[in-house]
């Protein structure tokens, strides 16, 4: 199997600031895909106006890309026809290698308890935006993961954003800063007989 390398970011939020600086920390080309989980384009009413707030340009900048977009709470029809995309699901499930994922932004979970998602689920992972505050959790055996925001991070997360590295069985998430452009986070994972186990 070749190697996948796969960007995760969140919760945009309109901010061109904020994709200027993933294109400055990252060869963009260089990912076997990458994903949004949604809120791209506008702030909402619970947020501040994050910095670089210009959805016009953000949009120009996020057309240059093949990305592939999970619909959040903030966006809405009028973004599919702006980015160009006859699509945005609230929810994908998508194999990196031997890894089951699933892509969610993560509203549901205010209503809905994310323990009773996870035991409904075949995947590995449960990966979601929303809360703007990145996390790696185990629950029922599920991993949990949030990139947190690019733009807006609460709870004293930094922005930040998340690559998926995978190679043959063994998975490694690696949290990066956009302020320092380090990894500030990682956790791995081996496939072993068909077993996942976090290292």
């Amino acid at each position: 199997m070749e190697r996948m390398k796969v960007l995760i970011v969140s919760d945009t939020h309109g901010s061109v600031k904020a994709w200027e600086e993933i294109e400055k920390l990252f060869d963009l080309t260089s990912f076997t895909s990458i994903f949004h989980l949604g809120d791209i384009l506008y702030h909402g009413p619970r947020n501040p106006l994050p910095e670089g707030y210009n959805p016009k340009e953000l949009v120009d900048k996020l057309r240059k890309y093949k990305i592939n977009y999970i619909r959040g709470n903030c966006d809405a029809d009028i973004d599919l026809k702006v980015l160009e995309i006859p699509e945005m699901p609230r929810i994908s499930m998508e194999s990196f290698g031997d890894f089951l994922f699933i892509l969610v932004h993560g509203e549901l979970f205010e209503e809905n308890d994310i323990a009773e998602f996870t035991k409904n689920s075949h995947a590995q992972f449960i990966i979601h935006g929303h809360t703007h505050v990145s996390k790696v959790e185990e629950i029922n055996g599920k991993y949990v993961l949030n990139p947190g925001s690019t733009s807006l991070p609460k709870n004293n997360s930094p922005r930040s954003v998340l690559v998926l590295e995978i190679d043959n069985n063994n998975l490694a998430a690696k949290f990066y800063n956009l302020d320092t452009g380090q990894v500030y986070m990682e956790s791995k994972w081996s496939l072993i007989d068909s077993k996942l186990l976090k290292e």
